[in-house]
């Protein structure tokens, strides 16, 4: 695969900077051109890539007590919900994709935030512009810590009590605020002056939070604890879940003691193609593995290295371009809940239907937005081969949904306020894990010691994406892990909102068919096409030749920061041919890569 295996055996540190220096020179485009020391990391026992150093470092101990991926990453995504609490926390959600290397078995285990027994349907009508008045009402069930436990219990190997305790030291003894904490603090001053607790943890003495303060979050540590001694019950039951309840139905949410207690961790095969002689396994549905998936078949029919680098070849970034798109229009059609609507999630994926698709690959013009296809006839049953080995996510066999009048408009899932981990660990177990509370500090609710997501805004489009009773709203979020006979080659996943699918792909893209080096990959410019205009968002650092080609055919060109937020935030773990662990962090972000 190109120069892949040049690159993945350059071994030390010296080694792997003159690499990447002669990477960058070779192919323009790198804003950053040599990472940070704690940007990459190469091990040979584990490594963990994450938002914050505290994070990955909560992780790193796991590992380095005898404890496996799993151990690790719950350990890193309680702590994360700490150190970067505008991100996520507990009263958020999220999915993890799981490989278990001893069983050869992968899992997708969702917990996003979803409804409760009786939601308020009268939210499907209100304006963007009046949510904030109604902060409390667009908090959904929130699955963090119910997902978090219940995958430790199956699969980890240390206790509750020390997977907890990094999270519940940094909550009460406090840690040192970055900048990127101070600055969304500093800008969400009206979210957080909504509860008085939450106006005296970040706004002390009346004023914000300052790089280099330090953070104690004592009503936080105190939730923590009772999750560390009590499990699931000490937080959606007692004390915990009445206070949560308690400050949800006094803004008029309709949530129960019930609806805490009942709810629900899913379990699902993730979903899973073959990619260049790769397995890759994403998030089911109703998070959007399937877009990644799409996108890789449409790209997997042409052979991107004979058109040269996207970065510089008009044909190749053409290519890509089309392909995220094509897959966005099917992805916003047809994805939903698997438990109330179906999902053709076996038929988007075919070679069949990549076929039929394929056709809106490198046209000129370029229409001006994108229909979605029909993937239902091209279900071919079941997966196939090494998918089938694994196990599969298989197409839902509800029938399949139909558009209805008056939908009403609902986000799209997680924005840029969402983190992201990939950890690997000495056995080669993984996992990719991506958890969020929506927007920064969610609407600004706040119980507990933490902040609550506004998950329920992001129902509301197509009917595949309705609301409804336990019902849980689709979300832009796809960890993804990536095999190379069934032994894991990368992990990546990425925060972004709907750039979060195009990050990824870019990032197996680089990373697999040019082969280039983990954190060059990247730190790539990365371009995010519309489906349903000609608009295409794109990071300085393309050519002019392939910009100039674009534009040609009909596509609108705006130019963003150099490595701005908005385009995500990839946290990944390659895995070389001779077993050595490569960590990355996106340069855009302040995460780190650790590894022992």
């Amino acid at each position: 695969m190109g120069n892949y295996g040049r690159s993945i055996r350059t071994h030390g540190m010296l080694g792997a900077l003159v690499a990447l220096s002669a990477s960058c020179a070779s192919v323009p485009g790198l804003a950053q051109t040599v990472p940070r020391p704690d940007q990459r990391v190469e091990a040979s026992r584990g490594v963990v890539a994450a938002a914050h150093p505290d994070a990955a470092r909560a992780g790193l101990a796991m590992l380095e007590s005898g404890g496996n991926a799993i151990d690790a990453a719950v350990a890193a995504a309680f702590a994360v919900g700490v150190v970067e609490p505008m991100m996520s926390g507990v009263g958020g959600g999220g999915a993890m994709t799981l490989w278990l290397q001893d069983r050869a078995e992968a899992w997708n285990v969702e917990f996003y935030a979803s409804a409760g027994d009786a939601p308020d349907f009268s939210l499907d009508s209100v304006p963007a512009s009046e949510r904030q008045e109604i902060a409390e009402q667009w908090v959904a069930v929130p699955g963090l810590v119910a997902g978090l436990l219940e995958a430790h219990e199956r699969y980890g190997k240390l206790s509750r009590a020390v997977v907890l305790e990094p999270a519940v030291r940094l909550a009460r003894d406090g840690f040192i605020v970055r900048p990127l904490l101070a600055r969304v603090v500093a800008e969400e001053e009206d979210k957080l002056h909504g509860d008085a607790s939450a106006r005296e943890v970040f706004y002390p003495n009346g004023n914000a939070l300052q790089s280099g303060d330090r953070l104690a979050q004592p009503g936080l540590a105190h939730t923590l604890e009772r999750i560390q001694d009590d499990g699931r019950d000490g937080f959606y039951r007692g004390p915990t879940a009445e206070a949560i309840v308690r400050v949800l139905r006094a803004g008029g949410n309709p949530i129960t003691l019930d609806d805490m207690m009942n709810f629900t961790v899913r379990w699902r095969r993730p979903v899973c193609t073959t990619y260049r002689g790769y397995t890759v396994l994403a998030a089911a549905p109703p998070l959007s593995g399937l877009q990644v998936l799409q996108t890789l078949e449409l790209l997997e029919r042409r052979d991107l290295e004979s058109l040269g680098h996207p970065v510089t070849s008009a044909r190749a970034l053409g290519t890509l371009v089309d392909a995220v798109r094509v897959a966005r229009a099917d992805r916003d059609r047809w994805l939903g809940d698997p438990r109330d609507v179906g999902v053709p999630a076996m038929g988007l994926v075919s070679p069949s239907y990549a076929a039929t698709r394929d056709a809106l690959v490198a046209l000129s013009p370029v229409p001006h937005a994108l229909e979605p296809g029909d993937p239902w006839n091209d279900d071919p049953g079941g997966p196939a081969g090494r998918c089938s080995e694994v196990g599969a996510f298989p197409s839902s066999a509800f029938p399949k949904p139909t558009e209805r009048p008056g939908d009403a408009h609902g986000r799209d899932g997680a924005d840029t306020e969402t983190t992201h981990l990939s950890v690997v660990d000495r056995d080669g177990n993984a996992v990719s894990l991506t958890v969020t509370i929506g927007g920064y500090f969610g609407y600004g609710v706040y119980a507990a010691g933490g902040f609550f997501n506004d998950a329920m805004e992001n129902f509301g489009g197509p009917i595949a994406n309705r609301r409804g009773p336990n019902r849980t709203p689709r979300s832009t979020t796809a960890p993804t892990i990536v095999l190379e006979d069934q032994r894991v080659r990368l992990v990546v996943g990425s925060p972004g909102g709907s750039r979060i699918a195009p990050a990824i792909v870019q990032t197996i893209v680089y990373a697999l068919d040019y082969g280039e080096d983990l954190w060059t990959a990247l730190a790539r410019p990365r371009v995010y096409p519309a489906y349903d205009s000609p608009a295409v968002q794109l990071e300085p650092g393309f050519s002019g030749d392939a910009l100039a080609a674009l534009r040609e055919r009909g596509y609108e060109l705006t130019a963003g920061s150099p490595m701005d937020m908005y385009f995500g935030g990839v946290h990944a773990v390659l895995v070389r041919d001779d077993g050595t662990l490569i960590g990355a962090a996106d340069p855009r972000r302040d995460g780190v890569a650790v590894g022992h």
